[in-house]
């Protein structure tokens, strides 16, 4: 684990797989605490699980940020 972002916040969209699931375990092992969004909360839930075994903290927010609401609620769970 690195530091490079401790005591910083990020919010990943599309997080649960490919680019942004790197994306969000990589800045969490720099430090970062993450929220992770994604439609799919059981890709979600493998995301969190690997930070959290690695040391990181991270948090899962299902929704569809293409949704205002779901977009406003991603942000307000940061």
């Amino acid at each position: 684990m690195g530091d490079r972002l401790r005591g910083q916040v990020a919010l990943v969209t599309g997080g649960g797989r490919g680019i942004g699931r790197a994306i969000a375990e990589r800045f969490a092992a720099e430090g970062a605490a993450v929220t992770v969004v994604a439609r799919t909360a059981r890709q979600l839930a493998e995301v969190v699980a690997t930070v959290e075994q690695a040391g990181g903290r991270a948090h899962a927010v299902t929704c569809d940020v293409t949704n205002r609401a779901d977009g406003a609620r991603a942000g307000a769970a940061t």
